[in-house]
């Protein structure tokens, strides 16, 4: 009998260790062979919200590409079209300051945090100015405006004179 057999514990023997040593490349191959998880899917596509008359200008406006020389954004012609004219979007509120109401925030075609929507950038986001605060919320808002190209906020868009429709 064994010093370590006499003491009640037990030492791993060769064959224990190098066992699963041996079967790693084995299991690491079949994860290979099954393929990456596909990234996560909303049914509505890239966008949370499903695709109708106040949601198909999202995919208008995420079209826009940086180009040029000084990477400005470059927008397909039915995106600068709508500049200055009156639109209708639905999307998600992203106040910029805390408060029970805002007259100014960020639109966003996604909910933050939605794990298979799109990643928000600059071309799913819009800067909004209402005349009434509108109170906050979680739940898509419907709103008219008149759409402005290249605002000096930082993102590619805003919505001037916002106000909240209903369905």
């Amino acid at each position: 009998m064994t010093t370590a057999t006499r003491l009640g514990t037990a030492m791993p023997g060769r064959r224990q260790i190098l066992l699963p040593l041996a079967l790693a490349p084995v299991a690491g191959w079949a994860v290979w062979a099954a393929g990456a998880p596909e990234a996560p899917s909303h049914p509505a596509g890239p966008f949370h919200l499903p695709l109708d008359e106040s949601t198909a200008i999202w995919r208008d406006l995420g079209a826009v590409r940086m180009g040029g020389l000084t990477g400005d954004p470059q927008f397909p012609v039915k995106v600068s079209a709508l500049d200055g004219r009156p639109v209708t979007v639905r999307g998600f509120m992203v106040p910029l300051t805390d408060g029970a109401s805002h007259n100014r925030f960020i639109l966003s075609a996604n909910p933050m945090g939605c794990p298979a929507c799109e990643s928000p950038g600059p071309a799913t986001m819009m800067h909004v100015h209402t005349s009434i605060a509108l109170p906050a919320t979680r739940e898509p808002l419907t709103l008219t405006g008149t759409l402005w190209l290249r605002p000096q906020e930082g993102l590619f868009y805003r919505l001037d004179r916002a106000e909240q429709r209903w369905a």
